[in-house]
């Protein structure tokens, strides 16, 4: 029998309890929910709430001109990307990124500050800069307290260009002078190379959190993998340089694994670009938007094992891959980057896409004066904006090749709405860009290789009805066919096509300027000359057509008219600083330094900040042995451009004349560092190590000053010399004499030869030769005297 409790229960209790249990059990199934919602809410369940707190280290690699339909894990053959497969199998992979342009320096401007090149302003290689008030990836990163650094293996991506913004270490160091008698092509360095020098920085900065990235650009033409690679893939060279990238790319993860560095690692890999490979009739890639050049690669690895092996066929851009890698690492977004964060697509990859793609090329307009080109693909549909517009369905013609755009008339429609609104958007705030803003001693470099050609200012083509590429791709090949034979050194065949060619179409201003530089190559200077100034008569503002002919009159020995021509183009209103710069460069040369003085400082008149001029107009005065005017305009130059190609070297040249040796030591490294292959600079050095009695460093830097110029004599005698202070190699050292002799050296360096193969021969035994070469060398000394 139970029995009853003799507590007295309060008056109302039991509906006050009831209530009170249905508030406490309400509140607790909203409490659940909640906590349902927040786990299931993709950010939290997924990459975010794997992540946590701790901070991860992130390397991006960039493969140049890697198209995605030639790996692997993107339906290629598997066998020649197993690494790249491996990053696919352990991340998460999209079927379908978007470059912005097929252009290097553009869509590496996109990739590092997740806007499009209608905000950045970069729209073509060579001719831009980037702006320094974009905020970079590697800036937020530096912000963040992360050591940043960048190895890139192409000249196109060198710091000069503005990608440098917030890396504490960025690595490119190519030499321009290396150049002069080999193709522009080789202004590159192999992955190797590039992967070395990474792992190099990570063994001595991996204990700190990091951002990397590495760029390599092997896949680029032209296609000619190491030995190994070209006869596996003879048939198809440029799958053997996408397999000898592959194993690079091996390299760089099996050090991260064996350094356990995988465990708190973001690895971001993709392409700037693809390559067309004869689709659609062009070679490479540059002038048009279809897939072949757009399409690219795009894998994202995580630690995470839920994350691994994933796979979504959303559309998405180079545009998302910095908001994306910012908050994964859980930084802030710049409010200006106009990608999106891709990190919903770890939970849930079969998440639809809303935004469409666009893309463009404006190399067309730019280098020719043909239309420029744009693009906008939703999945589904492709628009190619153009003078005869283009309208592909790439669900059920990939490759592109029926035109619908009068059969889908609304489509087309929608489409152009939609990318007119784009580029509205995004070109809101666009910014500016400065075509003055690369330094004078590049541009002159770059338009004697032909790397810049005769750039246009669109401004200039404004309003003008421009032709279709597709109407153009045959002179277009032709054009790129000339020039890769003018490389290769088969100048008169270059010379016949385009010939040819300006026959059929004598308004293409660049072919007269490539014909111009070919006939420049040649040694034909007339033709030379005329073939520049119909360049520039055809784009009256193409500064580097006007300094070229001042160079084909210094090569003819006119330097009068030379200077007629500059003041002629001042006059008309070509209000450039570089004419005055390049004919003080030749005057100079030509030994009439007076007036090269004059012309730099009219350069500095129009141009104040060109460091090149201050530069060389204080090795005038160092000539002149005017130390304070040399060290005034070294100070100007060094505060423009403290990166500056010779500045260090005339530093060292006046701290010399200033009797402090070992300064001027200092400026001589500090040019050897930025430039190894300075041969003045080496020598210059090697001669202090000598008068201080150190021998070693001396006989180390003299080799690199041969390896850099074994054309001159005197290094090969101050060689031989360094072995017969230090009692060795004797026989050596009498054939580097010998070397050096038969490079005819000038007469008053004779005598120092016929003395050293004197003593080499009496040390060695030969007392005979020894007294005939001592004779030698007195008749020289006294013929001097």
């Amino acid at each position: 029998m139970k029995t009853r409790s003799n507590r007295q229960q309060p008056k109302g209790g039991d509906k006050k309890g009831g209530l009170l249990k249905k508030i406490l059990s309400a509140a607790l199934l909203i409490f659940g929910l909640a906590l349902v919602l927040v786990l299931l809410r993709p950010g939290r369940s997924g990459f975010t709430a794997s992540r946590g707190r701790d901070p991860y280290n992130v390397i991006l690699v960039t493969v140049d001109t890697l198209r995605a339909d030639r790996l692997g894990c993107y339906g290629h053959r598997p066998d020649a990307t197993p690494a790249i497969n491996k990053l696919a199998a352990e991340g998460l992979l999209f079927e379908n990124c978007i470059a912005p342009t097929p252009l290097t320096l553009p869509s590496h401007t996109t990739i590092l500050t997740g806007t499009l090149p209608l905000h950045h302003g970069v729209r073509d290689n060579g001719g831009f800069v980037v702006p320094a008030q974009l905020e970079t990836m590697a800036e937020c990163f530096q912000t963040a307290g992360y050591k940043t650094a960048a190895f890139v293996s192409a000249y196109v991506l060198d710091s000069r260009w503005g990608l440098n913004q917030g890396f504490d270490y960025y690595f490119d160091r190519f030499d321009l002078n290396r150049f002069e008698k080999i193709s522009l092509m080789d202004v590159q360095r192999p992955a190797s190379e590039t992967i070395s020098q990474a792992l190099d920085w990570l063994d001595n900065n991996q204990e700190q959190k990091f951002f990397v990235w590495i760029h390599l650009y092997d896949p680029h033409s032209p296609y000619e993998p190491p030995e190994s690679y070209s006869s596996l893939y003879s048939d198809d060279p440029y799958l053997g340089e996408i397999a000898y990238t592959d194993s690079q790319l091996d390299r760089l993860w099996f050090y991260l694994e064996k350094n356990k560095l995988l465990s708190n690692l973001l690895f971001i890999f993709t392409s700037d670009h693809g390559e067309s490979l004869g689709e659609h009739q062009e070679a490479t890639h540059g002038f048009f938007v279809y897939q072949e050049a757009i399409h690219v690669p795009l894998i994202l690895v995580t630690p995470f094992e839920k994350f691994k092996g994933k796979r979504t066929s959303a559309l998405v851009t180079l545009t998302d891959i910095m908001p994306t890698v910012l908050k994964m690492a859980g930084l802030s977004v710049p409010p200006e980057v106009q990608g999106q964060s891709l990190i919903p697509f770890f939970s849930k990859p079969e998440k639809p896409s809303r935004r469409p793609a666009y893309a463009e090329t404006y190399y067309p307009r730019y280098h020719y004066g043909w239309s420029e080109l744009r693009s906008l693909q939703d999945g589904r549909w492709k628009l190619i904006a153009a003078p005869t517009p283009e309208l592909y369905d790439l669900k059920n013609d990939p490759n592109e090749e029926k035109n619908l755009v009068y059969l889908q008339g609304d489509v087309y429609k929608k489409l152009s709405r939609q990318i007119e609104q784009l580029e509205k958007k995004a070109g809101e705030k666009a910014i500016e860009p400065d075509f003055s803003s690369l330094d004078a001693a590049t541009r002159e470099r770059l338009a004697a290789l032909g790397y810049l050609g005769s750039f246009l200012d669109p401004a200039r083509l404004k309003g003008k009805k421009l032709a279709d590429p597709k109407e153009k791709i045959n002179i277009f090949n032709e054009i790129s066919r000339a020039k890769e034979l003018g490389l290769a050194g088969k100048l008169e065949e270059a010379i016949t096509i385009l010939i040819r060619i300006l026959g059929e179409d004598p308004e293409i201003a660049d072919g007269y300027f490539d014909l111009g530089n070919l006939y420049f190559k040649s040694k034909k200077y007339p033709e030379a000359l005329q073939a520049f100034s119909r360049a520039l008569e055809l784009k009256p503002d193409n500064g580097f057509a006007a300094t070229n002919i001042i160079y084909c009159y210094s090569a003819l020995n006119q330097l009068d008219q030379a200077e007629e021509f500059v003041h002629q183009q001042l006059n008309r209103g070509l209000d450039d600083s570089q004419l005055y710069y390049v004919l003080g460069l030749n005057l100079a040369v030509a030994g009439k330094l007076d007036r090269a003085l004059n012309c730099f400082q009219e350069c500095l008149k129009i141009n104040p900040r060109q460091a090149a001029a201050h530069n060389d107009l204080a090795g005038l005065y160092l000539i002149l042995n005017d130390q304070p005017r040399a060290e005034e305009h070294l100070q100007a130059a060094r505060e423009i451009n403290p990166e500056l190609l010779d500045l260090n070297y005339n530093f060292a040249q006046l701290r010399e004349k200033q009797n402090r040796p070992a300064e001027a030591m200092e400026f001589y490294q500090k040019e050897i560092v930025s430039s190894p292959n300075h041969f003045k600079a080496l020598f210059n050095l090697a001669r202090l190590y000598r008068l201080q009695n150190r021998t070693e460093e001396e006989l180390e830097v003299l080799r690199r000053a041969l390896k850099a110029n074994p054309e001159f004599p005197l290094t090969y005698f101050y060689l031989a010399r360094n072995y017969l202070m230090t009692g060795q190699r004797y026989l050596e050292a009498v054939e580097l004499v010998e070397k050096g002799l038969a490079l005819k050296p000038e007469p008053q360096h004779l005598a120092f030869g016929y003395m050293l193969l004197a003593e080499l021969n009496n040390r060695l035994g030969d007392r005979r030769k020894a007294e005939e070469y001592a004779r030698q060398a007195d008749r020289l000394l006294k013929a001097r005297r």
